[in-house]
């Protein structure tokens, strides 16, 4: 691939560097999720994290999340601020869909079968890349399913998924800002949920 250079028209003060064309497996590394047997189970051994803990782009654990046994797992435990995506759906536009893993704690965790795990020192700023146009295109283009299909997105395929991106400083800024605005929006459409539910119970 020839790699490109963009410098953005729009963007923080102080910031003049080009942005530097690369493959997300350039910049992170990727694993594949854990393959499991029904009796490898456990009430109480590492959760297994799946399409369902991923909700609006926020990451969510429930208590009743499945769990392996430790001695069966053969895969790298999931860290806070990996990135967890839905790599196979029964639903094809589901594929793809991810958040930034939270608030577990060291090897409590694995990602399931049908996910990857994104690891990268650039993990906040490639999860809002995953929410460009570019990426939905992309996933358009390489995510094999329908007619009845599973959709699939593989390990290889996400590897070669090209992104901008510019130093790390200015990643931050950037990442922090549209982090910043998700919150707003987020806090926005809580309050507009309340309003209708108060307009429920009066009406």
């Amino acid at each position: 691939m020839t790699k490109k250079s963009l410098k953005p028209a729009l963007r923080f003060k102080n910031f003049t560097e080009a942005w530097e064309q690369c493959e997300l497996g350039d910049i992170s590394k990727i694993y594949r999720g854990l393959t499991f047997s029904p009796n490898n189970l456990s009430n109480k051994g590492i959760r297994i994290l799946r399409s369902s803990n991923i909700d609006e782009g926020r990451f969510i654990v429930f208590e009743n999340d499945i769990r392996i046994k430790k001695e069966f797992v053969n895969v790298v435990f999931a860290n806070n601020k990996d990135i967890l995506v839905t790599a196979a759906n029964g639903s094809p536009n589901l594929v793809g869909k991810h958040a930034i893993i939270t608030n577990i704690k060291n090897n409590s965790a694995v990602a399931g079968g049908f996910m990857l795990l994104i690891r990268s020192n650039s993990s906040l700023f490639i999860n809002h890349a995953l929410s460009t146009f570019a990426f939905s295109d992309f996933l358009k283009t390489n995510v094999l399913g329908g007619n009845g299909a599973i959709g699939n997105l593989s390990k290889s395929i996400l590897e070669k998924f090209n992104i901008f991106a510019p130093i790390n400083n200015e990643q931050q800024k950037i990442a922090s800002f549209l982090d910043n605005i998700d919150n707003l929006i987020t806090l926005h459409q809580r309050k507009q949920k309340i309003t209708k539910l108060n307009l429920i119970m009066i009406s």
